[in-house]
């Protein structure tokens, strides 16, 4: 069977960094895989959350059939965003679930995650060049929810010289478009003093997280530079090219 994986974007990699789509596509071009990217529709976890429940379910099907038919029954399913990967992989199915939202469900990955399977078999490249910098991880809401936390940490350890100088596993308080609206804007920034403290007290280079929300809200309050984990790899596979140059 062909290297070939399907991207689903998601509404922030497209709309407000794509750098992320980017990274997405080096790095797993680096790795051998052709990637085939899904049309741009809002996987509808934002409308749900917004109790239109009826949007949701016009986007989330409207996704999955596209999706089952890109993958053919063999291809995985990628996501860089938390949220995207929550509402595939568990809300959209228990609410408008069928029988292509269920083979969606099965097949869909975080893209971390699909490249610690792929390191597990001895399969994933590993010539990641140096970068000298103090990391913090913080792991988003909707991937612990999920049982996915250390697959990033697990990609950021192996680039030499990266030093983890701490993890976050309290919410950053955004909570999806949550943390945007007027009326919660000092909730938020109150249930987000913890993670804010955290990032001065390690003073990281960077701080590394999935979820682009989380990255919005984490940088608001501190001014420290977040990055997805795959802009991480990307940086660390293009530092390899200049060391071999």
């Amino acid at each position: 069977m062909e290297k070939r994986v399907i991207y689903y974007p998601g509404c922030f990699a497209n709309y407000y960094n794509p750098e992320i789509g980017r990274a997405f596509f080096y790095v797993m071009e680096r790795n051998g895989f052709e990637v085939i990217i899904s049309s741009q529709l809002c996987c509808g976890m934002p409308m749900m959350a917004n109790a239109n429940l009826k949007g949701a379910e016009r986007n989330f099907r409207k996704i999955v059939e596209e999706l089952y038919r890109l993958s053919e029954g063999k291809y995985p399913i990628l996501t860089t965003c938390p949220s995207c990967n929550m509402m595939l992989k568990k809300e959209g199915k228990e609410f408008f679930g069928d029988d292509k939202a269920d083979y969606v469900s099965l097949n869909v990955k975080d893209a971390s995650e699909f490249l610690v399977y792929l390191d597990k078999k001895g399969e994933l490249d590993r010539r990641f060049g140096r970068l000298e910098l103090r990391v913090l991880y913080h792991n988003p809401c909707h991937m612990k929810v999920q049982g996915k936390v250390e697959d990033s940490l697990y990609l950021i350890r192996l680039i030499p010289g990266v030093e983890v100088v701490g993890a976050n596993y309290a919410c950053c308080g955004m909570g999806g478009s949550y943390g945007m609206k007027e009326k919660n804007f000092q909730i938020s920034r109150k249930i987000a003093q913890r993670v804010w403290e955290l990032v001065k007290e390690k003073r990281p280079d960077v701080v590394v997280t999935e979820c682009g929300g989380c990255g919005l809200q984490i940088k608001a309050g501190t001014g420290v530079k977040v990055l997805h984990p795959l802009e991480l790899l990307k940086q660390a596979y293009e530092a390899a090219v200049s060391e071999a140059a």
